[in-house]
């Protein structure tokens, strides 16, 4: 077996600050990574272009699950930027957010829409992250002789 999924479980918490995620893991890890399939399983559907097998099963003998392949680094950060995309995602569709009311002696917010504003241009702002970072992938694994382009040769490409 290859790369475990927690691997990439692991890069994704380390993007984002969830309490709620760290209370899950902490209760049970199972639960924990149970939870965190779904998004992982919406990265690997994104990241079409991946130059090696995102195929995961559960290892033999172990309550774990494993990629066939082990996994580059790039490809274990890419999946957990999709991964912290629909997290995001996620967030900002969450109802309950809506009526976040935050009140303290010298700060209050009572804006809804402001709160769900600033998280939309966030979840942009991951998303073109995400786009990019599949762009840059591509053009770094394609076998495209950029030589030719260089020298304005467009025939063949």
């Amino acid at each position: 077996m290859g790369t475990s999924v927690s691997e990439v479980y692991d890069r994704m918490m380390m993007l984002c600050q969830d309490y709620r995620l760290v209370s899950l893991f902490e209760t049970s890890k199972l639960d924990f990574e149970t939870y965190l399939e779904s998004w992982l399983e919406y990265a690997i559907f994104e990241f079409d272009i991946c130059n090696q097998s995102l195929a995961y099963d559960v290892v033999m003998g172990e309550d774990t699950k494993a990629f066939d392949e082990t996994l580059t680094k790039d490809n274990i950060l890419i999946l957990a930027n999709l991964m912290l995309k629909y997290w995001m995602k996620k967030n900002v569709n969450d109802i309950t957010q809506m009526n976040l009311h935050v009140v303290d002696r010298d700060f209050k917010v009572f804006s809804e829409a402001q709160n769900l504003k600033e998280k939309q241009a966030a979840l942009n702002m991951q998303t073109e992250a995400c786009s990019q970072m599949l762009i840059d992938y591509s053009y770094k694994t394609s076998n495209m002789d950029w030589s030719k382009w260089f020298n304005q040769d467009f025939a063949g490409v």
